[in-house]
């Protein structure tokens, strides 16, 4: 793993230690309560259950998300409480107990700058943005190659890029290399922009 350092804030140590299987090869740091979150460094993967976490309005938040990439990791996950965190400026947003693979890409992509949101809140903040305005359709098609439409429109159904690379049969680093050339033509930032993109609402 090329990760830098990767915090971890819990005080259950039996869910800290699920969380470290994920963490092979990067330097990790473990904050067991809010108060101790000023140590803590680079993506953070937050439990929702840590002692003393202020709630999503909370203005300290704002500036949390200045110098880190932070996870909510959720006992309970619900769309709600997902759309809550992702406006507080959470940039990912997961299952305390989800599979260590798949918090290993969830840090993969955190940390490359993009957002991960399961395929349940993606569709969710599609279909909010989708009532506030009205579908407007626009060629963004012409921009792009026959595969990097493909790509564009699997990423857009929150896709992960090992889900596109079997599906379109390529390598996932030929699938990153194709966001980062959809991202550029399309002038978007990350895989929500381009959802809203390819759904014809941005």
């Amino acid at each position: 793993m090329r990760h830098g350092t990767i915090t971890l804030a819990t005080a259950d140590d039996a869910l800290a230690r699920r969380w470290q299987d994920a963490c092979k090869g990067a330097p990790i740091l473990r904050v067991r309560r809010f108060a101790d979150f000023a140590e803590a460094e680079n993506v953070v993967v937050l439990d929702g259950a840590l002692p003393g976490l202020p709630g999503f309005d909370d203005a300290c938040w704002k500036r949390e998300r200045e110098r880190l990439r932070l996870v909510f990791a959720s006992n309970r996950p619900h769309d709600n409480e997902g759309v809550a965190a992702i406006d507080a400026g959470f940039v990912g947003y997961c299952h305390a107990y989800c599979a260590p693979a798949q918090l290993r890409q969830i840090f993969d992509v955190v940390e490359s700058g993009e957002l991960w949101l399961g395929r349940s809140l993606v569709t969710r903040l599609v279909q909010a943005v989708n009532l506030a305005q009205p579908n407007v359709a626009r060629d963004w098609t012409a921009q792009l190659t026959e595969r990097e439409q493909d790509v564009a429109h699997r990423a857009a159904l929150a896709q992960s890029n090992a889900e596109i690379a079997v599906a379109l049969g390529i390598g996932e680093r030929t699938v990153k290399a194709h966001l980062s050339g959809i991202f550029e033509k399309l002038g978007v930032a990350d895989r929500l922009q381009l959802a809203l993109k390819v759904h014809g609402i941005r």
